[in-house]
């Protein structure tokens, strides 16, 4: 009887406070997988928290962020050669056209096709649920908070269009698919949250880090939030 009104209580008090929607922006430390440039930049997202017990609650976010860069064919060959086949052709365009002609059947790349610019631009749309747990600090409107979770990342990577032109000229033919770049990911998160007593409003800041898995998936990304939820 005991243990049946405690969890009425729960979930009355669950009932009462509701879930919470907000939006955040940050910065976020990452690279793109498919060139190794860097791809830091602003980020931005929303989230609805649902509260579970009184210190725990289910968030589920999603977030976008996108950057680009000017890299050459030389440049992006000699990173996806060395990631792919352990080669290392840097400083090498002589090397590296040969290994295009015979390996790949590239009809006598020139220098100029090597080192010809291209803009390369990154996308990261995130999709992740965390189990957050708040830390108590007695009667004070700030709230430390801890969590994990799973997460996906699709990642799009203009680069891959040259990787596809090179495809085209070597074999006639296209299967490279530029925009298909799924990887899961498990999240971790520290922050704190600031809530005034009795107000429907609360701001946070967080770091989030986030490790994709996968062929291709890049390296963890280090993203800092920072955000408003509205609710009770």
């Amino acid at each position: 009887m005991k243990t049946a009104a405690i969890f009425a209580l729960v979930l009355a008090m669950t009932a009462i406070a509701g879930p919470r929607f907000g939006g955040r922006i940050g910065h976020t430390s990452t690279e793109d997988p498919f060139t190794g440039l860097k791809a830091d930049g602003a980020i931005y997202g929303g989230q609805v928290s649902f509260p579970l017990l009184p210190l725990l609650n289910l968030e589920l976010s999603s977030t976008y962020n996108s950057s680009q860069s000017d890299i050459s064919m030389e440049n992006y060959l000699v990173n996806y050669i060395e990631e792919e086949y352990g080669i290392n052709y840097e400083n090498d365009i002589d090397g590296l056209m040969d290994y295009l002609e015979n390996e790949w059947g590239w009809n006598d790349p020139t220098a100029e096709q090597m080192l010809e610019n291209y803009t390369a631009t990154y996308h990261d749309l995130g999709m992740a649920g965390i189990l957050r747990a708040d830390i108590p600090l007695g009667v004070t409107p700030f709230s430390p908070y801890l969590g994990g979770g799973a997460g996906v990342h699709f990642i799009v990577s203009d680069a891959d269009v040259m990787l596809a032109a090179i495809e085209q000229q070597t074999t006639g033919q296209t299967t490279i698919d530029p925009y298909d770049h799924v990887f899961p990911s498990v999240e971790g998160v520290f922050g704190m949250t600031f809530k005034p007593m009795l107000a429907p409003v609360s701001v946070f800041g967080e770091v989030r880090l986030s490790k994709p898995f996968g062929e291709e998936a890049g390296n963890s990304i280090v993203t800092y939030y920072g955000g408003v939820n509205l609710g009770f």
